[in-house]
């Protein structure tokens, strides 16, 4: 995938970044990085998930809050974030609830403000 500046975007570099956000997580299920039109980019997807790389990239870009009609599981909670400053690059991530949820999320805003990859 190329940018605006020119720069290639590393498989192994976004790997990695999906790594780091999944050790941020120890309830984990799913994370995908998608351009703007819901072309994953990247993922990290837990074998035992039954949803597809392709649908959870559109449900990154999807402009509902949550899309309870697709996941009918009360027990997985999504995350959605730009990662980049043009808005370009989204972030979903879906994990399983649990109490250790909002103690993640700073450290999870740190990761992506410190990435230089999109």
């Amino acid at each position: 995938m190329k940018q605006e500046n020119n720069r290639l975007i590393n498989q192994i570099e976004v790997n990695y970044f999906l790594h780091r956000i999944k050790e941020n997580f120890p309830n984990f299920v799913a994370g995908v990085i998608t351009d703007k039109n819901g072309f994953p980019i990247g993922s990290n997807i837990s074998k035992r998930l039954w949803i597809h790389e392709n649908k959870l990239a559109l449900w990154a870009v999807s402009k509902n809050k949550e899309n309870k009609d697709l996941i009918n599981d009360p027990n997985l909670i999504q995350l959605k974030f730009d990662i980049d400053k043009g808005k370009r690059f989204k972030l979903f991530i879906l994990l399983e609830k649990s109490k250790y949820n909002k103690s993640g999320v700073k450290p999870l805003k740190t990761i992506i403000r410190a990435q230089e990859l999109f």
